[in-house]
């Protein structure tokens, strides 16, 4: 086996300059791609947001509110216990509603 050799030769650094400029160009460079990189996934997010939960209606909810729709539309009375006692109501739809309420002279408990 050799033995080590000792180097006393002095090894000069690169030039400042060159050290600066390469380290504001890599930083540059490394911030401009963290920040496309995020501008491109949060796009990529709010479409697929978009498209997946706006324009998608749940199913048992549409019937339901279409059932409601029908309910709402046409006259009727149902009857409701409140406090043991059968109180008997009207539906009617809330175009109407809002016209008796709105109407002058009338009280808004309802005459």
């Amino acid at each position: 086996m050799s033995a080590p050799t000792t180097t006393t030769e002095q090894i000069d650094d690169p030039e400042m300059g060159s050290t600066w400029f390469l380290s504001f160009v890599g930083i540059i460079f490394f911030v401009s791609f963290c920040l496309a990189v995020s501008v491109l996934f949060f796009g990529v997010q709010r479409n697929f947001d978009d498209i997946r939960v706006v324009d998608e209606r749940p199913l048992l909810s549409t019937g339901l509110r279409q059932e409601q729709k029908e309910l709402l539309a046409k006259y009727g009375t149902y009857s409701e216990d409140v406090d043991e006692k059968k109180i008997e109501r009207m539906r009617i739809p809330i175009e109407r509603a809002i016209e008796l309420m709105s109407a002058p002279g009338k009280s808004a408990a309802g005459q």
